[in-house]
């Protein structure tokens, strides 16, 4: 009960790192932290994928939701459903609540946990990306995001199947993204300000930027290109300028500068894709070209 007042109504986090400012309650919280941070102690590796993971009951979550699709915790709101409490929490914050916490002191980013802000600002405004790809000049401020990187552009992992045609993705989201625009053509997310709808969140704020608020802070060094994110900059660099070619087909010798283009290219000639429906008949093409 002294634990329990101290840590959740008192605050006191008397169990300090000596390598980082992490702070703790529960001693076994910060040899949980040492041991997996500081000295990257992952004994439990998933026989599927590269997951590894230090507590056995972390690797059979990723198992159930990841490759299983067992996802018992359900949101009360929508059809939203994860295989962890906390996830799900986090969602309700953010997504029904609107509860964003934790702001950045440099810029307009909000979140819902302390953990996000950290890696944001690491990421953003900080530079620092502690996560590199072994095949390619790709980092990531997350090791799941590099993780998702590896199995997607390298060891090419599609494990998710489009139950409409023979579109195979690397990661859940890019399928659900997929059924959404090519199937149900479904955009959800739509501009406050013109006619402009989307199925990504992502590319609506892009939009948002670009268009209306008319940000363009990322500019070439070697000609008038400008962009509003530093990744879609350096992607600029590297195609334009430097003829840097990263994605690499494992099917064939045909290589690309675009994960984008790799991943048509897959469809297309590999997987036999064919996403566009004809409106006068039921003929389905690879590319929508008039």
């Amino acid at each position: 009960m002294e634990q329990h007042i101290n840590s959740v109504h008192l605050g006191i986090k008397k169990h300090k790192c000596t390598l980082c400012d992490f702070q703790t309650a529960q001693k076994s919280y910060l040899k949980h932290h040492i041991n997996v941070i500081h000295l990257g102690q992952r004994n439990h590796k998933c026989d599927q994928c590269n997951f590894q993971a230090y507590k056995r009951s972390a690797l059979t979550k990723h198992v159930n939701s990841v490759h299983l699709g067992i996802k018992k915790h359900k949101c009360t709101y929508c059809d939203y459903r994860t295989a962890h409490r906390a996830i799900l929490k986090t969602h309700i914050d953010a997504v029904h609540l609107g509860l964003k916490n934790y702001t950045c002191d440099q810029c307009d980013y909000r979140t819902t946990n302390r953990r996000s802000l950290k890696l944001h600002t690491e990421a953003k405004h900080l530079g620092i990306l502690k996560h590199k790809c072994t095949y390619c000049d790709y980092k990531a401020n997350h090791k799941s995001s590099l993780n998702k990187h590896v199995n997607s552009v390298h060891l090419n992992n599609r494990c998710f199947k489009c139950d409409y045609c023979d579109y195979q993705a690397s990661l859940n989201g890019t399928l659900k993204t997929h059924v959404k625009r090519v199937h149900l053509d479904t955009k959800e997310y739509k501009c406050s300000e013109c006619d402009f709808e989307t199925a990504q969140k992502r590319e609506l704020e892009l939009h948002m930027d670009s268009i209306h608020l008319g940000m363009e802070n990322h500019k070439c060094s070697q000609c008038d290109y400008q962009s509003i994110n530093k990744r879609l900059l350096e992607t600029h660099v590297n195609t334009e300028h430097l003829g840097i070619k990263n994605y690499k087909c494992t099917h064939c010798a045909y290589v690309a500068n675009l994960k984008s283009d790799l991943t048509k290219h897959s469809n297309r000639v590999h997987l036999n894709v064919k996403n566009f429906n004809c409106s006068y008949c039921d003929y389905q093409g690879a590319k929508r070209v008039l």
